[in-house]
């Protein structure tokens, strides 16, 4: 049985309507939270803060109590650094009940006091 030329013209233009929603839909994916920078930049991005690069450090002796004694003794905590476009370093904090989850930011320049963050997600992001 041969294909008339509508017929193949349909399944094309559905095949490449597929193709197309498909790509849009992977493009329009929110971006996975994959750390505490990426999770503390989403916070800054509903606040409409402008920024350049947040990063995140443990300092001692948090770091060593949270990993010797647990997170039922001592909570995850880190210090928060955010540089602005005017190179201005803008500092806070940020706790968690776990390292992934359940955490929340403080930056006292932004007005930003024990905030919740996105928990951070298991999700290996593409490349």
């Amino acid at each position: 049985m041969r294909l008339s030329r509508s017929g193949f013209i349909l399944i094309a233009v559905s095949s490449v309507t597929c193709v197309l929603a498909t790509a849009l839909l992977f493009a329009l994916r929110p971006r996975p939270i994959t750390s505490h920078a990426d999770a503390i930049a989403t916070i800054l991005d509903r606040r409409g803060i402008v920024y350049e690069q947040v990063t995140t450090d443990q300092v001692w002796p948090a770091a060593v109590n949270y990993y010797a004694y647990g997170p039922s003794v001592y909570p995850y905590s880190a210090t928060v650094s955010v540089r602005l476009p005017d190179d201005t370093i803008v500092h806070g904090s940020f706790e968690c009940t776990d390292d992934r989850c359940k955490c929340q930011v403080t930056i006292v320049r932004f007005a930003i006091d024990n905030e919740p963050i996105p928990d951070i997600s298991n999700v290996r992001p593409l490349p």
